[in-house]
């Protein structure tokens, strides 16, 4: 194990960009600028910012893993164009009835994150817009939440 970095874990649809049902096409792309800004900030200060991104419109058919790739694409190069550099995006392509370890509240995507990025949880904090998924993953991580709202 080699340095261990703080992290920001942030939730897509919602949190970053508006959330649409099942988000998809990349012309669809809204950002928020007061994420945009948060995120800037916890990079500024050394933090790593990985996505974790419940995304069952992949199981329910609605939309593939190379769809929901192109979309992460734009969000990446439009963040990356505000100054906003992403080092990892996480997903849970499952359905809620799978009950799988990777489903938000449920921890996977972070401790997959933890090893593969060498990441000091106990440093990290989680934002997302939904308590009883982002903020009760926090809180089984036993990190911090920050809960945003938007309109």
């Amino acid at each position: 194990m080699g340095i261990l970095h703080r992290a920001l874990f942030i939730d897509r649809d919602g949190t970053i960009n508006k959330d649409c049902p099942y988000c998809i096409d990349p012309d669809d792309l809204v950002l928020y600028d007061d994420t945009v800004r948060l995120m800037k900030q916890y990079k500024k200060n050394g933090y790593l910012i990985i996505v974790v991104t419940n995304q069952s419109g992949i199981a329910r058919g609605y939309f593939s893993e190379e769809q929901l790739k192109l979309f992460n694409d734009r969000m990446t190069e439009e963040l990356f164009k505000r100054g906003v550099e992403i080092d990892d995006i996480y997903y849970c392509p499952h359905h809620p009835d799978d009950n799988c370890n990777c489903r938000k509240p449920k921890t996977g995507m972070v401790e997959r994150a933890v090893k593969e990025h060498d990441i000091l949880l106990s440093h990290s904090i989680l934002v997302g817009d939904r308590d009883d998924t982002d903020g009760e993953m926090a809180r089984k991580l036993g990190i911090h939440f920050r809960q945003v709202n938007y309109p």
